[in-house]
């Protein structure tokens, strides 16, 4: 139930990136030890202490009101900044997130097609305990992506790969249907234009050459 949840949430709020049948495989997000020391600070700052002081000096309500306002805000923010800057892996590409602001954010894609190599790399004492690290994309021109901070790297990288396995075999087969209608089509054409052969007629004419 809780990762049906989770997944709803997450559709919701990156619906607006998809293309038109496009479906998210999974979501790649940075470890939440990577942004802990900025949530701890605004936490302590913005919510406990004005908290706190109201507790404390029941007196300065409207001042601690409005500390505490922009405190939330601030953690807010500071969730968004996290949630937001993400690699969406989906069906028919990577698409890549960069979040700025509650009115700045862009963001770009991967074309699976591009990718010559999927690696990680895990360097550093913190980033081995709490297992995270960086994804590194190597494209066949232009510059390699990389994602860093990421969740358990290298099961990221291993679903990265069969996504792009997937999609190329996925790919394959529409083509081998399209070009399999294709010749269809002409086959049909040719027989309501020129009809069916006359194999007689063809047995006769490869007899006398």
């Amino acid at each position: 139930m809780l990762h049906f949840t989770v997944r709803m949430i997450r559709d919701f709020f990156f619906q607006s990136y998809l293309g038109e049948g496009e479906k998210i495989q999974f979501v790649i997000h940075r470890h939440i030890f990577v942004e802990f020391k900025s949530f701890l600070r605004v936490f302590f700052f913005g919510i406990f202490l004005p908290l706190f002081a109201w507790w404390l000096f029941p007196a300065i309500t409207i001042f601690a009101v409005a500390w505490l306002a922009i405190g939330v805000t601030r953690f807010i923010y500071e969730y968004f900044d996290w949630y937001y800057d993400v690699w969406i892996v989906t069906d028919v590409s990577i698409i890549e997130i960069m979040w700025e602001g509650f009115l700045e954010k862009s963001s770009a894609r991967i074309e699976y097609h591009t990718i010559q190599g999927i690696g990680y790399e895990v360097k550093g004492v913190a980033e081995t305990m709490f297992n995270y690290g960086t994804i590194v994309l190597e494209k066949f021109a232009g510059g390699g992506s990389t994602f860093s901070g990421a969740v358990n790297p290298k099961k990221k990288a291993e679903m990265l790969t069969k996504a792009q396995e997937k999609f190329v075999t996925n790919k394959s087969f529409r083509d081998h249907k399209a070009l399999q209608g294709i010749l269809t089509d002409l086959l049909q054409a040719h027989v309501v234009k020129h009809g069916v052969p006359d194999m007689e007629e063809e047995e006769v004419s490869e007899i006398e050459q």
